[in-house]
């Protein structure tokens, strides 16, 4: 391996060798000043002992160090602390004075110099030099004048045909139209005079916008792989330091390396980090987060946009990010990048099995249907999760059970078997979500339930799949709203119905009945408040939470609000009621089988919710 070469700045050697001898010399000098004195410690109260006795032949008062040194009439040697702000020694003096004892004082004028140079004059000298050898140093190793601490320490990789594992969009599923958007991109850098020609601005950057686990950081390697370009890769809370100046200068290193190696791309993880709006937020270091936005707009404002550099970044948060990130010649294009749909879900499910042991019965296209709205990291760790459970289970190949398995762990956790339920929690948790499956299957969605479980997973005492139903739409009318809060709350009523009063495992159901409803008040203008939206989040975000514009809504429209919230669940609840009187028998069957069996799947639900038809607007409680 071959090193290196040093070579040596005789300005910084200078300024280091003063150093050292500086801290030597003050250690040197701190010593000195340390009190000393010669025989042994005893306490004042001895000294004047022996004053009072004429036992003192010769005493020496150090005024800096505070003590008295005596000689008593054998020859031996003492010595002794004093108040500083006392007279004793006064008195002690004037003892020994008239017993015939010698007595000198020593102002120590010498050590208080000594204390003076070494508390305040070398250490400067020493901070003085060190300072110098930093900024000489920075001077030969950052054009910035940061030093070496603000240089940009992020990764580069160089991808395509010179990295063959590097990944390519064959290896990315599930986001055709991301693909298809960020190919231009890579066309762009592959033959960039074929736009010049046709006197098209090729854009500077894209955003690749999208929920956490959608495959946003693959599709940035992805396209520096395609483009066959070098990849830089920093996230946005690299930028973001205490010292001022620190953040801007790591920008401009970054892109000042992403020039020289163009073609190439930077990609910006986690780009609200650095970001963020202007102006919102408080303290000291809102200053240094803004000089380095500041410089990143300034670099992608400045740079050519045929010469081979594009900037893709990936951000959660595109709500809090400052517009002058946005506008046009700056980040160009904003990429969405969703969670997948069922198609895309199969998709990913098949690359992620490629490879992989896996037994005659996994259909993929039947694992996307039972995860809706699952993106692909949550994907990745239902095959990483079977794969584990199969090896667990001694078995050479992964089955649809061990699938099912690794789904019900990734939305509920593992199994919780250190408690064990009693018979009237379990007919609870039975009923409860034998209520969901037959009101979903009574408003035609039985299909999708698949599965519905007693199993204590974490912290949910159940779970039925009927609860995930519509995650894959994204276009809801208010009948599909209310239809899924007559789901949500199916348990509740089926409760009141079955023991009159509810239990604890209603909970997440009223949770997620209450924010529906709300929502559809406030959000979505369903209710008698009028088409409006109340209480809009505003762009400003403080301290970590968007501030809510609520000033100009008055107590009397938040009482409205509340009243409307509760008589859109209170209504769901009863129309749940009625569907699940008119099946109740259903109820009741579906329920004594989960308690004996625990899990009932396709084949078992299929032959209960066969027969369960719509209610009618009537109904009763059941007989018991």
């Amino acid at each position: 391996m071959r090193l290196p070469r040093l070579s040596l700045d005789p300005l910084a050697v200078l300024f280091a060798g003063l150093a050292l001898v500086l801290l030597i010399v003050f250690l040197v000098m701190l010593g000195s000043t340390q009190p000393h004195s010669r025989g042994i410690e005893v306490p004042f109260t001895t000294v004047q002992r022996m004053a009072g006795t004429g036992n003192v032949r010769q005493a020496r008062q150090l005024d800096y160090d505070h003590r008295v040194l005596v000689s008593d009439r054998a020859g031996r040697d003492v010595w002794a602390s004093y108040p500083a702000n006392g007279g004793l020694q006064d008195q002690l003096l004037n003892t020994i004075r008239q017993s015939g004892g010698n007595v000198t004082v020593d102002s120590q004028s010498g050590k208080q110099a000594k204390r003076l140079i070494v508390q305040v004059l070398l250490p400067i000298l020493i901070l003085a030099s060190l300072f110098a050898l930093f900024m000489r140093i920075s001077q030969k190793s950052d054009a910035g004048g940061m030093g070496a601490f603000s240089r940009w320490t992020g990764r580069r990789s160089k991808l395509g045909p010179g990295n063959p594992e590097g990944p390519s969009f064959a290896d990315v599923a599930g986001a055709p139209a991301a693909v298809a958007e960020l190919e231009e991109l890579c066309d762009l850098l592959r033959s960039p005079d074929r736009y010049r020609a046709l006197g098209a601005r090729p854009p500077k950057g894209a955003l690749l916008v999208g929920p956490p686990g959608t495959g946003k950081t693959l599709l940035a390697r992805a396209t520096a792989g395609e483009a066959h370009a070098a990849f830089f890769s920093v996230s946005g809370a690299e930028f973001v330091e205490s010292l001022v100046g620190v953040g801007a200068a790591r920008i401009r290193d970054l892109f000042a390396k992403a020039r020289a190696a163009a073609p190439a791309i930077v990609f910006i993880d986690e780009l609200d980090a650095v970001g963020r709006k202007r102006g919102a937020g408080v303290g000291q270091g809102n200053d240094e987060r803004e000089q380095t936005l500041n410089q990143l707009l300034v670099e992608m404002d400045g740079f050519d946009a045929g010469g081979g550099l594009i900037v893709l970044a990936a951000t959660n948060r595109p709500d809090i990010l400052d517009p002058a990130l946005l506008r046009p010649g700056r980040f160009d294009r904003q990429v969405t990048v969703d969670a997948p749909d069922a198609e895309g879900r199969a998709e990913i499910l098949s690359l992620y099995l490629q490879g992989r042991p896996v037994a005659e019965d996994v259909d993929p296209a039947e694992i996307a249907r039972r995860c809706p709205g699952f993106t692909g990291a949550e994907l990745e760790n239902v095959v990483n999760e079977a794969a584990l459970l199969t090896a667990r289970a001694g078995h050479t190949a992964i089955a649809m059970h061990d699938l099912d398995e690794a789904i019900q762990r990734t939305v509920g956790g593992p199994r919780n078997d250190t408690h064990v339920l009693g018979p009237d929690e379990l007919e609870t948790i039975a009923v409860h979500e034998a209520a969901h499956a037959v009101v979903a299957a009574a408003h035609q969605d039985g299909a999708q339930v698949h599965q519905v479980s007693i199993v204590s997973r974490g912290r949910r005492l159940g779970r039925s799949t009927a609860l995930l139903l519509d995650r894959d739409r994204t276009v809801l009318r208010r009948s599909d709203l209310e239809r899924q809060l007559e789901i949500a709350l199916a348990g509740a009523a089926a409760e009141r119905l079955a023991f009159g009063e509810v239990s604890t495992a209603v909970n997440d159901d009223l949770h997620t009945a209450t924010q529906l409803a709300r929502s559809m008040v406030t959000s979505f203008g369903m209710s008698s408040l009028g088409p409006v939206t109340i209480g809009e989040q505003s762009a400003e975000v403080f301290l970590g939470a968007s501030l809510q514009e609520l000033g100009s809504v008055g107590p009397g429209t938040l009482e409205r609000i509340d009243a409307e919230t509760r008589v859109i669940v209170e209504a769901a609840e009863e129309r749940a009621a009625h569907t699940l009187n008119a099946n109740w028998e259903i109820v009741r069957r579906m329920a004594r089988d989960l308690v004996a069996h625990e899990t009932l799947d396709d084949a078992q639900l299929a032959t209960h919710l066969a027969a369960v038809r719509a209610a009618p607007r009537n109904g009763g409680r059941p007989a018991q």
